[in-house]
């Protein structure tokens, strides 16, 4: 967390430019683009359907821009919420393709681009020592999942007069929890007390909201 918020705050408060990107005109090559924001989440089963309501995230996505309008983008989404008394940290590594909607330009809101995104999403919800009735060990602590993450995006690219390229964007995220650890602490190594296969047709459902800059 320390590592998210350090470099959260170096990309924000370092003078990053990158003069070949615009966002009408993307720079052949790699770029990085950071930011942080909220997210809403509802975590759904057969059995229950829980709320989490307002978290934090924090997103990277580095691309390689292939095509002055298209690009191939490696992203990592850090998400926190909170459902009753645990907290619950996500994490979504995904792959997808970014594209212009250069016919959707409107020169006083900026470049609209879209990406549609696939790839895995380990969660872990810390108990904070209540229990849950289904898992039988009072030891454990969390509770590891893991399966696969699909989404869609939405966001607008803009320049600044001082030349800084910034975003905003709204995403939306389908992921399937499939595989479950259990998992209780023996000093500062975690340890699984038991896993299996999660039957139940649980899915998070989360829309973000992310404002970040060009870092390079």
């Amino acid at each position: 967390m320390k590592k998210w918020i350090f470099l959260f705050t170096i990309l924000f408060s370092a003078p990053s430019f990158a003069d070949e990107f615009t966002p009408s005109y993307w720079s052949e090559g790699i770029h990085l683009l950071a930011g942080g924001g909220l997210n809403s989440s509802v975590y759904i089963s057969k059995h229950e359907r829980d709320d989490a309501g307002l978290g934090l995230n924090l997103k990277t996505d580095l691309l390689y821009v292939f095509h002055p309008q298209w690009a191939v983008e490696w992203s990592a989404n850090v998400k926190f919420n909170r459902v009753r008394s645990y907290l619950v940290w996500d994490t979504l590594f995904t792959l997808g393709l970014r594209a212009q909607i250069p016919d959707l330009e409107t020169p006083e809101w900026g470049m609209p681009y879209a990406r549609l995104f696939i790839g895995r999403a380990p969660t872990v919800i810390f108990l904070n020592g209540d229990t849950p009735a289904n898992v039988s060990d009072p030891s454990v602590s969390r509770i590891h999942f893991d399966g696969p993450v699909a989404g869609i995006g939405w966001g607008l690219l803009n320049k600044t007069q001082k030349g800084q390229v910034w975003f905003s964007e709204i995403s939306f995220t389908i992921q399937s929890l499939e595989q479950e650890d259990d998992v209780r602490m023996d000093g500062d190594v975690p340890v699984v007390v038991s896993s299996s296969s999660r039957t139940d047709n649980s899915n998070i459902y989360s829309l973000s909201w992310t404002v970040g800059i060009l870092a390079f």
